[in-house]
């Protein structure tokens, strides 16, 4: 009996049947930071999150993203071994052996404990936010492309807003929290009720306040 590709990555894995993605985890080490820094790997966690059962087999995840099957056998690989993903069944389809996986949880959040020390990972950091706001644009402008985003100053159905605000620390809790729970409410929405898929791009950090020095070799009034 032939394996679903000589290539998969989980055909010797430990099967976790009755595995369900937790609401969320926190990425807590470079290593996974950086499997997760990568626009295919988050297009994969974002798809996969979007239906949970059935579980997904690569050759419908080549599909759903529009790639050759070939290409993802790596990315699924470093998913796997940073426990983003689980394989969660195997099943003879036509001859073939088929494994089917599932995310390990629906949300992921960077612990910040990481960026702590002398030395924190900022070259991977900066990786990450470069996959993650990539993506959204990709997947932005091939909404626009498709039609599925109108083009005309009347369709509302995107809605990109960058702004500064002069929060208390007490207040910016109180927006991050609230964001939280938004975000909770409406991603926890069940799938199989008919709705679309919508992508969804959260950041609330602190800006660095600008250098106010004086150079010493400017001149300065008086």
């Amino acid at each position: 009996m032939e394996s679903d590709d000589p290539m998969s990555p989980a055909e010797d894995l430990e099967l976790h049947p009755d595995h369900q993605p937790e609401p969320m985890k926190r990425i807590s080490t470079p290593e996974a930071l950086r499997a997760i820094s990568d626009p295919t790997r988050v297009r994969l966690i974002e798809t996969m999150v979007q239906r949970q059962d059935p579980a997904w087999s690569v050759k419908e995840l080549a599909a759903a993203l529009g790639v050759p099957q070939t290409r993802l056998y790596h990315h699924v690989e470093q998913l796997l071994a940073h426990d983003f993903i689980r394989p969660v069944e195997r099943r003879v389809v036509s001859g073939i052996i088929e494994t089917r996986y599932r995310v390990t949880a629906l949300s992921f959040q960077l612990d910040r404990r990481m960026f702590e020390g002398d030395d924190p990972p900022r070259e991977i950091l900066h990786d990450t936010l470069v996959a993650v706001f990539d993506t959204a644009r990709d997947e932005v402008e091939a909404a626009i492309e498709s039609g599925v985003i109108g083009k005309g100053p009347g369709d509302d159905r995107l809605l990109v807003s960058r702004g500064l605000a002069r929060l208390t620390p007490a207040r910016a809790a109180e927006l991050r929290r609230r964001l939280q729970e938004l975000e909770a409410e409406f991603g926890d929405d069940d799938p199989a009720e008919g709705g679309d898929p919508w992508g969804i791009v959260l950041a609330i950090y602190p800006v660095a306040a600008p250098s106010t020095a004086t150079n010493p070799e400017e001149p300065t009034d008086g």
